[in-house]
C-alpha cells in the first residue's frame, strides 16, 4: 500500500503541511466533481419530476398525462424515449432549460442493438 497526497502550492504554506485543502468549486474529473454531478442530476431529474429506478440508478422515469418518458444517462450523455412526440419535446425543452444541450437525433444503435 502506497500514499498519494497532493502537495499545497508555492504561496500557501502558511497553514501548516498537514492540512487538507478543500475545493470551493469542483473539477471536471475528480471524485468530487462526479459526486457532485451526479447529485445535481438527481436533484434536476426529481425537480422535472423523474423517479429515478431502484434496479438502475442511471434509468429515471416519468408518466405526464397517459405519457412515459424514460432516459437512461451515461456521465452527461442522456438517452430519452417518450410514448408520444408531445412527449419527447416537453422532457427535451425542460431539461434543456436546466443544462446546456445539444441533441444529436434520433438514436439508431444502443448497446449493439439497432433502435427501429
Amino acid at each position: 500500500m502506497f500514499d498519494i497526497y497532493m502537495e499545497q502550492p508555492r504561496g500557501f504554506e502558511e497553514g501548516g503541511e498537514d492540512y487538507v485543502w478543500k475545493l470551493k468549486k469542483t473539477l471536471y474529473g475528480t471524485m468530487q466533481g462526479a459526486h457532485d454531478w451526479a447529485e445535481n442530476l438527481d436533484k434536476t431529474f426529481q425537480g422535472h419530476g423523474y423517479y429515478k429506478s431502484c434496479t438502475d440508478p442511471q434509468i429515471c422515469s416519468r408518466v405526464l398525462n397517459d405519457e412515459l418518458t424514460l432516459t437512461s444517462t451515461w456521465t452527461d450523455d442522456i438517452l430519452g424515449a417518450s410514448s408520444t412526440a408531445e412527449g419527447e419535446k416537453l422532457a427535451k425543452s425542460k431539461l434543456g432549460s436546466s443544462y446546456e444541450m445539444k441533441d444529436i437525433g434520433e438514436a439508431k444503435l444502443i448497446l449493439g442493438m439497432c433502435i427501429i
